[in-house]
């Protein structure tokens, strides 16, 4: 279900909320990873740890989920495999997003999550599960976008600039340093993110967080991507004011850049889905009018 024009702001308060707290969240895991890597603790042994848990957490209740489901499609080998490509994939974004963190801070991070719909375009367009029609609007808007927010991560990424916030403060983070090849390993978990969407497009398997997915029922996936550039917010009011990170003109800079990117390319795909729409009905009347056309003859 998806919200509709003119829907009370009732509807869209809980929705809104589930989808602040979700990055909050996000961002809030991201800090306290950089913390305990500022403490000495690997980022090979977070996601280890992580794992761990989610696979304690998580594998019983998919397992009674899967079972209770009547309908489900058998567990065969092919189904299997096309799990542990998915797994694969998603530990190696793992390893890079605890990496980069590592090596730059959660600000940098979070900004760099806004590459992902432009990745994913590119990939799409890869494999050939969308083609550009340079007569719409709509793809326009998505080349321009992802050009703008791999603009915005170069910033990111190579500039720095003087600091705004915190000059002579000391932070609770470590050093960054490399902040460089942080960032690049977080566009690499960026890109793997977006490959991870990909796989589940091509062979056929969704996965979502609980939260993203409960929103998504509620609302649609335009109304869940319009939240996800608040995670620059939260960082660089956490990291900044709780933790005395610095905060540098380069990644304000690049973060508003990069969101600005984020919002072109989705702009695009929800234009890109109203004329599908509109198509369809269209459609649908043409062949409702031709029907009763034949009954009268």
């Amino acid at each position: 279900m998806g919200l509709r024009v003119g829907s009370s702001w009732k509807e869209m308060l809980m929705p809104s909320m589930g989808m602040v707290l979700a990055i909050l969240a996000i961002v809030t895991t991201m800090i306290v990873s950089k913390l305990a890597m500022s403490k000495g603790l690997s980022s090979f042994i977070i996601v280890v740890y992580s794992n761990a848990a989610a696979t304690l957490i998580l594998f019983p209740a998919c397992i009674f989920i899967y079972v209770a489901r009547s309908g489900s499609r058998p567990l065969t080998f092919s189904v299997i495999w096309r799990i542990l490509l998915l797994a694969l994939n998603g530990c190696f974004g793992q390893i890079c997003d605890y990496v980069g963190i590592s090596y730059s801070s959660p600000t940098l991070a979070t900004a760099m999550l806004n590459l992902i719909p432009g990745f994913t375009f590119i990939l799409a367009i890869t494999f050939r599960m969308e083609v550009i029609n340079w007569r719409s609007w709509s793809s326009y808007a998505k080349a321009f976008g992802t050009a703008v927010s791999i603009s915005g991560a170069f910033i990111l990424t190579f500039y720095r600039g003087p600091q705004i916030i915190n000059q002579h403060l000391t932070s609770a983070f470590s050093s960054q340093q490399n902040w460089i090849l942080g960032g690049v390993i977080l566009a690499c978990e960026s890109l793997s993110t977006s490959l991870w969407y990909i796989i589940q497009g091509i062979i056929g398997i969704a996965f979502r967080s609980c939260m993203t997915t409960w929103c998504l029922k509620k609302t649609d996936p335009l109304f869940v991507s319009m939240f996800k550039p608040l995670g620059v917010v939260f960082a660089v009011v956490i990291g900044t004011f709780c933790f005395k990170d610095v905060f540098y003109i380069g990644s304000l800079v690049g973060s508003v850049t990069t969101v600005v990117g984020f919002y072109a390319v989705m702009w695009g795909k929800a234009q890109e889905k109203y004329c599908e729409r509109k198509n369809s009905e269209t459609l649908g009347e043409n062949v409702a009018l031709l029907q009763n056309e034949a009954q009268q003859v």
